[in-house]
């Protein structure tokens, strides 16, 4: 699929574009209409003639504009379609991995069999993601991309390649395994939860159904056919009537090739998105979002993704403490003194807590030389605390401030701020009274 960006020069360069243009394809009847159209001017004169069709040139083009306004809203309806229930059925599938993952057993002496529940139930989903888009699609090329099947017995990879519906069979397995290790106390949800991926799995089944509905029923054939014919007229006539009315021979070729060049690419267009699930450059990209699919599955197998984080109350309340990462490290950037690290330039706002981290760190260090007990002696599984009033007043970094940021460090634990702050470097006179007060 063509991925685009209406930037400052893709006016100049993007219509030069050729790979999913359908610029290419009316050229094969406005190139030949405008000749006939600049012969027609040069050796042809029948004004006369031309003057009573007209009219019925106008009410024509009237019910053709119609006819291909009506097919292009279709064709883009059906795509749009198509591109939702993809993402649908991807979605209740991913749920089904995430919800039975976390369903496994904690304990030790299940171990062996939750690893091989997992290890066959993402090998079975990546399975039946590339049956789903084997069904829908029409690719020259079927070999997407699967996590390899070692392990599963050559029995079923035989049955399985033998049936004729291969999705009714996967998911026909994996109701299968949710329901065994349900009974051998692998999942241990309570049964009501753990029929929500039974739910899913269906649903997601539903929608691959939906999608078969798109690739099986094609635009009726009657009004393909009444479009084409009446385009075709359209053409010949426009040729003939701009050659008698539009003068010089150029002035006339020029017209003709614009007008005919416009329904035949809106002809075109629709034609292109009509069935989204092929291998021209305006469909679905099936190969990427089947490799896309086995990565996400990958990344439910490691063991450290299905912990949750553990999380330990900060030492000044329960209340959760609000900030803009953005915001501080915009201002962490400004005094490199004071917080002693260069925040990075990205824009990935996850790639800059990873700087935030590294600021608490490197400044949760920093009191260890001066301070035996407190905040900066805890563990380090622990998160930082703020620092209280008392610790804030005997803070040797801020005992003589000199400017507004050195007050801000009063009202700040050590360890990094976790209050919620406005994103302006300037402070009030009553926010700097308020810092001195606290050193007071």
């Amino acid at each position: 699929m063509i991925d685009y960006e209406l930037g400052t020069w893709w006016v100049c360069f993007g219509v030069l574009k050729c790979n999913g243009s359908v610029f290419p394809k009316t050229l094969t009847w406005s190139l030949p209409m405008t000749i006939l159209a600049v012969l027609l001017e040069l050796y042809w004169d029948g004004e006369e003639w031309i003057t009573s069709l007209n009219s019925v040139w106008s009410s024509y083009s009237f019910v053709l504009s119609f006819l291909v306004v009506f097919r292009n809203n279709q064709a883009y309806s059906r795509f749009w379609e198509g591109a939702t229930l993809m993402n649908e059925m991807r979605g209740e599938w991913l749920n089904v991995c995430t919800s039975l993952i976390a369903f496994c057993s904690p304990e030790e002496e299940k171990a062996e069999e939750v690893v091989i529940f997992q290890e066959l139930l993402v090998r079975l989903m990546s399975l039946l993601h590339c049956s789903a888009l084997q069904a829908v699609c029409k690719l020259a090329d079927k070999r997407l991309e699967l996590i390899d099947v070692y392990g599963i017995d050559v029995k079923s990879l035989r049955q399985l390649r033998d049936s004729v519906n291969r999705c009714d069979v996967l998911c026909l397995w994996l109701s299968r395994l949710i329901l065994d290790n349900h009974l051998k106390k692998v999942l241990i949800a309570p049964a009501p939860i753990l029929s929500r991926s039974f739910q899913d799995l269906g649903r997601g089944r539903v929608r691959v159904s939906d999608l078969a509905k798109i690739r099986d029923i094609p635009f009726p054939f009657p009004y393909a056919q009444l479009i084409v014919t009446m385009l075709a007229v359209h053409s010949v006539i426009t040729a003939t009537i701009t050659s008698q009315y539009i003068h010089p021979w150029y002035c006339a070729g020029l017209v003709t090739f614009i007008a005919i060049s416009g329904f035949w690419a809106l002809f075109f267009i629709s034609a292109e998105i009509d069935h989204p699930f092929g291998d021209d450059p305006n469909d679905l990209p099936l190969g990427k979002m089947q490799q896309d699919w086995n990565k996400r599955l990958m990344e439910l197998l490691q063991p450290d993704r299905q912990v949750p984080p553990t999380f330990t109350p900060h030492g000044h309340g329960k209340k959760a403490a609000r900030f803009s990462i953005t915001s501080y490290l915009a201002r962490s950037e400004g005094d490199s003194r004071r917080y002693r690290f260069l925040p990075s330039k990205s824009t990935d706002i996850f790639e800059s807590l990873d700087d935030l981290i590294d600021h608490h760190t490197s400044m949760a260090g920093e009191g260890e030389e001066d301070e035996e007990e407190g905040p900066s002696s805890r563990p380090s599984q622990y998160p930082p605390m703020l620092l209280s009033a008392a610790d804030c007043r005997s803070s040797t970094v801020t005992a003589n401030p000199t400017n507004d940021l050195d007050l801000e460090v009063c009202e700040e634990s050590r360890a990094g701020f976790m209050r919620e702050f406005s994103t302006t470097i300037g402070r009030t006179t009553k926010q700097v009274d308020q810092a001195q007060d606290c050193l007071k």
